[in-house]
């Protein structure tokens, strides 16, 4: 069985989705795009059929539990224990409220196998989360997604 390294590094994280708010279209200026830990909506680019593809990095180093790798960077959110992605429709005006709507992208779909298989392919771990709810719990289809 090979080991992973204790180290942090970084592996390769592509979303998709086509930009639909997740509910009933609010009717005010949204900006929709990747959310960081401070706050700030990253967009996305445009891909085939209107896709919006969200390209970025997160770390992953060892947690304790060898078949559970640990998350971190700029993007990631949420306990250690339950790391996370956030895409999210932020208001434009100043308010109270910042958030029309977000959803989560669990992390825990992603094991040890996945990060080894996008280190050694140089592709990206892809999801397409078109279609995703707020507060969805259900688990994240990942796969290798096409290099560039």
């Amino acid at each position: 069985m090979a080991t992973v390294s204790p180290e942090r590094r970084g592996i390769a994280i592509r979303l998709l989705h086509d930009g639909a708010q997740p509910g009933a279209p609010l009717d005010e200026p949204l900006r929709f795009g990747l959310q960081d830990r401070k706050g700030e909506v990253h967009p996305g680019e445009r891909a085939a059929a209107g896709v919006l593809r969200f390209d970025f990095s997160i770390d992953v180093s060892e947690s304790g539990d060898p078949k559970s790798p640990a998350f971190s960077g700029a993007f990631v959110h949420g306990p250690p224990s339950g790391r996370f992605l956030y895409l999210s429709w932020k208001r434009e005006r100043a308010s109270e409220a910042p958030w029309g709507w977000r959803i989560k992208i669990p992390l825990s779909g992603i094991d040890w196998a996945d990060i080894r298989a996008a280190e050694t392919s140089g592709r990206p771990l892809e999801a397409n989360v078109a279609g995703r709810r707020p507060h969805a719990s259900e688990a994240i289809d990942w796969r290798l997604g096409e290099q560039g």
